[in-house]
């Protein structure tokens, strides 16, 4: 999502108010599926986005819809959709 906003690391990394080579942890962190659920929202809040975690059924013949989601607003509270 960075890299389609146009923002270097170290711009995210400003906005997080950590260091470069943290983002850097925190990008190979995610691709590794070691990344903490709160730094994924805060690193979304500082983009202008919102996280979203979905648990959905694996069978796709069934709805589409998800069982459980976790929204957070662009103010950082959890919210409903």
């Amino acid at each position: 999502m960075r890299i389609k906003q146009g923002l270097k690391g170290f711009q995210l990394a400003e906005r997080l108010q950590v260091s470069a080579a943290r983002v850097s942890v925190l990008e190979k962190d995610e691709t590794r599926g070691a990344v903490t659920l709160k730094m994924m929202e805060r690193a979304a809040k500082a983009m202008g986005c919102r996280f979203e975690y979905r648990i959905v059924r694996e069978n796709e013949e069934q709805t589409n819809k998800p069982r459980y989601r976790i929204v957070t607003n662009n103010d950082g509270r959890r919210g409903s959709e």
